[in-house]
């Protein structure tokens, strides 16, 4: 049966409306909207279709509490449409008891594929918007109106975010399809030979930061600061650095990288120079000479006739203040060492340096200007002479 115009006008009225939900409750950060009522919002965005747990996944996902989508998908692992058990992508045993929560009816069945799917109709869709979602927008509105954290003094609320979002004593494995951890006493190179850990879903271990954006300001920083990020390679660097955006990649301070997968080592390493905060830098790499004065780096077969020719090496000298280089004992490292360690473990430029340069500049241009325009000034004496 084809669809009529009424129809197609009242489920873009729908659309719409949901969408005026989402920006009326979406700050710049964060979304306040509960897990139960993203998922109502998918099912009534897409009224008398039938979804997939992955597909209200995505809009939940799109319209994520913490993280913008890019973020959101590499962060939960989320990849096409299969879920991770981590994460809001996940829904499958909790959406029979998001369904009960409003009274809405929502249809389910198992289709050709084995899958379980929902479906609610358009008039289930605007009794959610009108009736029981309404009346819970507003209570849940109530409810963050005030903030008793905040009440207490900053000093105090920086220990507790430091407690709540610092992994003590381990690594955090990033760039995987679910968030794990190591040992930090047993080195990053040898975090293969040992158990890995699983934290638990990043909406429960972040959900201070959805608090308020006076909250997520004080926080976040602490999260980047204080835990040590380790890489399986440049790759899922770059994609990590990259999703997480500028403002949080500066607070990161302790990373450990094994340097393969070269293609993607240069943005990678360009990502990394953005820190204004790296303390601590632990490489896993082998680079050797050959006789004929060329470079290899690990496994790879490609030669570099020089260091600065290895991708990302040219972005890692622009890093400076960094206190600790750690690299693999194990592997030859010697020209590497010696090519970076003086340059980034050497002092940040201070304030008044970077001052007093750029008044130099400034006067060395204004005295340039002063030559130049006082030559023109003699040229056109000379021509009314």
């Amino acid at each position: 049966m084809s669809t009529t115009s009424a129809e197609r006008r009242s489920k873009d009225d729908i659309k719409a409306r949901i969408k005026k939900i989402v920006q009326k409750h979406q700050s710049r950060r964060r979304c306040k909207l509960s897990d139960e009522e993203l998922v109502l919002l998918a099912l009534a965005n897409s009224s008398d279709q039938w979804l997939m747990t992955a597909q209200i996944g995505e809009f939940a996902i799109s319209n994520s509490r913490f993280f913008q989508k890019e973020a959101a998908n590499f962060l939960f692992g989320r990849t096409s449409l299969y879920a991770t058990p981590q994460g809001i992508g996940s829904l499958s045993s909790r959406i029979e008891s998001y369904l009960r929560t409003y009274g809405i009816p929502v249809h389910s069945k198992v289709d050709d594929q084995n899958n379980k799917v929902y479906s609610m109709t358009a008039g289930a869709a605007y009794a959610l918007l009108e009736g029981s979602y309404k009346k819970r927008s507003e209570a849940t509105e109530k409810k963050l109106t005030t903030c008793p954290l905040l009440e207490i003094p900053i000093e105090i609320r920086m220990k507790i975010y430091h407690l709540v979002l610092k992994v003590s004593g381990f690594r955090l494995l990033v760039g995987t399809q679910s968030l794990s951890v190591y040992d930090e006493k047993i080195p990053a190179w040898d975090s293969r030979s040992q158990d890995v850990l699983r934290m638990p879903p990043l909406n429960n271990f972040l959900a201070l930061l959805s608090v308020n954006k006076q909250v997520y300001n004080e926080a976040m920083p602490e999260f980047y600061h204080e835990n040590h990020f380790q890489f399986r390679d440049m790759g899922s660097m770059k994609n990590f650095l990259r999703n997480i955006g500028p403002e949080r990649r500066k607070h990161m301070r302790n990373v450990s990288v094994s340097y393969d997968n070269l293609s993607a080592a240069a943005a990678g390493a360009r990502l990394l120079a953005e820190s204004d905060t790296l303390q601590k830098l632990t490489l896993t790499i082998s680079a050797t000479k050959d006789p004929a004065g060329h470079f290899t780096v690990n496994s790879s077969r490609r030669r570099f006739s020089s260091l600065t020719q290895i991708p990302g090496f040219s972005s890692m000298k622009r890093l400076r203040g960094v206190q600790q280089l750690v690299f693999n004992p194990r592997l030859e490292h010697d020209v590497v060492d010696a090519f970076l360690r003086p340059i980034i473990t050497a002092p940040k430029p201070s304030k008044l340096a970077k001052r007093k340069k750029s008044t130099k500049r400034k006067r060395k241009y204004t005295e340039l200007m002063s030559n130049h325009e006082a030559g023109q000034l003699a040229v056109k004496v000379s021509k009314i002479g």
